[in-house]
């Protein structure tokens, strides 16, 4: 059984400039159930490491919300495994061909020919950060 967890919401957008009071804001409380794992059996979380999704807003020691239970889409940020190790990247694909693509010019996209072995596991639906654990990049 999942139990609910509820955290308070300030309905209310927050600028990165001049501070402003918050608690006047504070409307409800969510369940982060039900707003960010919309089925709960077929979700999961998993580390990334490197920087090949850096500009996907995906850094070394993220984490990402995986749901196995939706369709990838053209353009979705998938896990995949490709010939027997995780990875995660764009999906890029068209009728004739498929494609893994960073979001870090540093490295090459994939292009998935028939002597490759990939499946896509599931879709990223969520990536949580933790801001002490990422480098600054000023």
């Amino acid at each position: 059984m999942i139990r609910e967890l509820s955290i308070p919401i300030f309905r209310s957008t927050v600028k990165a400039g001049f501070p402003s009071p918050a608690n006047d804001y504070l409307e409800e409380r969510i369940d982060l159930n039900k707003e960010i794992i919309k089925h709960p059996l077929s979700t999961f979380i998993i580390e990334c490491e490197g920087d090949s999704m850096l500009n996907a807003f995906i850094p070394p020691k993220s984490r990402l919300v995986v749901d196995r239970s939706i369709t990838p889409k053209n353009g979705d940020i998938v896990l995949a495994i490709l010939n027997g190790d995780f990875t995660v990247k764009y999906l890029k694909k068209n009728q004739f061909k498929c494609w893994l693509i960073p979001a870090n010019s540093k490295y090459k996209d994939i292009e998935i020919t028939p002597e490759m072995e990939m499946q896509v596991w599931g879709v990223v639906i969520q990536i949580l950060i933790n801001p002490n654990d990422t480098k600054c990049m000023l």
